[in-house]
């Protein structure tokens, strides 16, 4: 399985690419590939957020652990990494983009049918 959204930001200046994937390591693997950097991942992970380009964050998913705890944990990386590679650290704003990222992400997992766990 491989499902992937985009979600630009423009406020930012970026998007953030959303990948629901088997493996998070394997296509961790083939991002590092693609930027042509040292693969720097390691072993399998339920999800992850990597910044290649500074205007573009990748955020992947494991299939297997589409829980609520997942997402709110990658969501918050995602935020944290895209608000502070811009010198912002003021909670409000990046409170909203937590929301923004959430309502976009979740409403692109239910269009695929996806189903969201409570966690293990």
């Amino acid at each position: 399985m491989k499902l992937r959204t985009v979600i630009k930001l423009p406020t930012y200046s970026c998007e953030v690419v959303v990948i629901v994937v088997d493996s998070v390591a394997e296509e961790a693997g083939k991002l590092y590939k693609k930027y042509k950097l040292k693969d720097e991942f390691g072993d399998e992970a339920e999800g992850a957020v990597l910044m290649l380009d500074i205007d573009k964050y990748y955020l992947l998913i494991g299939s297997t652990y589409l829980s609520h705890n997942t997402l709110a944990h990658e969501i918050y990386h995602a935020v944290v990494r895209v608000t502070e590679d811009r010198g912002i650290v003021e909670e409000e704003a990046q409170a909203w983009l937590v929301g923004h990222l959430t309502g976009v992400i979740y409403k692109f997992l239910e269009k695929k049918n996806l189903t969201i766990t409570h966690g293990r």
